[in-house]
């Protein structure tokens, strides 16, 4: 999978679920496919070692969250 890190803190939508997860800038994330919503494409993306900040919010380790690529730089595999 491909590792990225988010790069505005914000909350973001959990994939497949009505929950938002709170991701700091600098978290990382690996990249697992695209997602297309009609014209908008987004990164389906699994949460790696998340901050406390993050875990006081809700988010867990795998958690599945939808990042929009211009909010995730891009590290390689």
């Amino acid at each position: 999978m491909t590792i990225a890190k988010i790069t505005e803190t914000r909350f973001y939508d959990e994939y497949g679920g009505k929950k938002v997860a709170l991701l700091e800038e600098g978290q990382e994330v690996k990249i697992v496919r695209s997602l297309t919503h009609g014209t908008t494409v987004n990164y389906l993306c699994k949460v790696v070692n998340p901050s406390e900040t993050s875990k006081n919010h809700g988010v867990w380790e795998g958690m599945y969250v939808e990042v929009n690529p211009t909010l995730a730089k891009i590290f390689g595999d």
